[in-house]
């Protein structure tokens, strides 16, 4: 299937400069192989080869430029108000281990781009979120607590250089922000030799604990990293345990420069920073949350964070917008480490919940130690085996309620009904002979219409006007309108509907 996918970039990847990996083709044989190109997959390869491991990484499209190069792009253990939820689910003593983690990932990132000489923009920088509302007061006190008991470098404070006036905020000194996609891919360039390769444009379509494969060849290997925001096809579960959430993201010239991260304590969430590319200052803004492939939802969260970021500060217009997706997990911790018993298991890492970037790399951590049978502390909380229904109870039955209801039907457009009532441009759910089609025509008036029913479990799938692609609200596999992968649990192709 040709690959026709032209959907959104982010600022990110719209921004960052470019890297051209080789295809993989042939037979390989390494001690260790990893699926996907991101800050987990890309940070892995690096631990590994340091301590001798041979290894391939393969990336289905361009390494750094999905999950990570989508992001908000803050280097940061402050995760929101992260800490009481993980102290009143797991007690403090795991809490601390979560903490732990975070600083250790950035310390890392630091070290990494001092050792390689990655340009990247890394810029230090403090982490706030801040409260306008009475009700959130509290709990912005008792996260200071808590966080300053587990060693963070927590304080109350009220200074914040923002437009308007806050009640309080929680600071954290010594964090960072960076360009991810420059970042992932210096690193990613630091690696190739004669027992270290990275290849893009390599789906894989096959596994087993001990291979991958292909379209063009096999790798055999010790051991399987699954670095693929969700483990692809049905691997541990994890589509039951950890759930798909998508954020609006945009990108606006800025003229007030702010000399920090920030982000909101109650819901909607937003969270901002700057960058500066070719002497001008952008203002990067991320927040409010909907299901993929929910048009409408999609459509009024973008238009809430346009105008929070235009009313408050004098930034715009909009110049990019793209949509953030990540994992949430059942029990508000990631997933990271074997996926099941020795015989039969991948390391596995997911769940990060929009805070990708330490967590990403701390997983790396985890898993370099894991895949050379060394012993790691944080691996008591990240555990990928663990079962924690108490933990995440309420939020599981949520869930499964909702991804249920996707099973049935999708949202048929109350547009269009069928394909000639389809403006270029436009696209829709309809029905047709009685099954339900994704159809997209294209600005040149080209019709493309496949199958509605995702090829991972069958749910329905919704259109992300943003993106222009076919996102699944159940599990978040992603399909460009002819139906290609983009990225998975999914590995095969919606299916033809002409």
């Amino acid at each position: 299937m040709a690959k026709t996918w032209r959907g959104e970039e982010s600022y990110w990847n719209s921004t960052a400069r470019d890297q051209d990996f080789p295809a993989f083709s042939g037979d390989l044989k390494v001690d260790a192989v990893i699926v996907g190109g991101g800050i987990v997959g890309v940070s892995t390869a690096r631990l590994l080869k340091e301590r001798g491991l041979s290894v391939a990484l393969l990336e289905a499209h361009k390494v750094g430029r999905q999950a990570t190069g989508r992001s908000t792009a803050k280097v940061t253990s402050q995760h929101r108000l992260l800490y009481q939820t993980l102290e009143d689910k797991f007690g403090s003593d795991r809490a601390r281990l979560y903490a732990e983690a975070q600083e250790q990932g950035l310390a890392t990132i630091r070290s990494l781009v001092q050792q390689h000489e990655l340009d990247c923009d890394l810029e230090e920088r403090a982490a706030y979120v801040y409260t306008q509302k009475e009700d959130s007061v509290p709990l912005i006190e008792r996260e200071a607590e808590i966080t300053q008991q587990l060693g963070l470098p927590a304080t109350v404070t009220r200074e914040l250089d923002l437009p308007f006036d806050v009640l309080t905020a929680l600071r954290f000194d010594r964090q960072a922000q960076f360009h991810p996609t420059n970042y992932v891919v210096g690193l990613a360039r630091s690696l190739p030799d004669s027992n270290c390769h990275i290849f893009e444009n390599s789906r894989v379509i096959d596994w087993g604990p001990d291979f991958v494969a292909t379209e063009q060849g096999r790798i055999e290997a010790g051991c399987v990293v699954m670095a693929t925001h969700l483990p692809l096809g049905k691997i541990g579960g994890y589509f039951t345990r950890a759930f798909p959430q998508a954020e609006p993201a945009i990108a606006a010239e800025i003229r007030q420069e702010l000399q920090a991260m920030y982000i909101t304590a109650e819901e909607p969430s937003r969270s901002l920073r700057t960058h500066r590319h070719n002497g001008k200052l952008y203002a990067v803004a991320v927040g409010g949350s909907f299901k993929p492939g929910q048009t409408e939802e999609q459509r009024r969260e973008f238009a809430a964070l346009e105008d929070w970021l235009t009313t408050n500060f004098d930034a715009g217009p909009v110049a990019y917008r793209w949509v953030n997706e990540d994992y949430k997990p059942m029990d508000s911790a990631p997933f990271v480490g074997w996926s099941g018993s020795a015989a039969d298991s991948y390391l596995v890492a997911t769940g990060f919940d929009a805070w990708g970037l330490t967590n990403g790399t701390a997983a790396a951590m985890i898993i370099a130690d894991l895949a050379t049978e060394q012993a790691n502390p944080w691996v008591e909380l990240f555990d990928a085996r663990r079962i924690k229904p108490i933990a995440g109870g309420a939020e599981f039955v949520k869930e499964t309620a909702s991804v249920a209801a996707h099973f049935v039907s999708g949202r048929l457009s109350s547009k269009a009904r069928s394909y000639e009532e389809l403006s270029p441009g436009e696209a829709a759910i309809l029905k047709i002979d009685g099954e339900e089609v994704a159809a997209f025509r294209d600005q040149e008036g080209t019709l493309h219409a496949v199958s509605a029913k995702c090829t991972h479990l069958g749910c329905v799938v919704g259109w992300n006007d943003i993106d222009r692609t076919w996102d699944c609200p159940c599990h978040g596999s992603r399909f460009s309108p002819v139906g290609e992968v983009i990225h998975g649990p999914a590995v095969k192709p919606l299916s033809s509907a002409q």
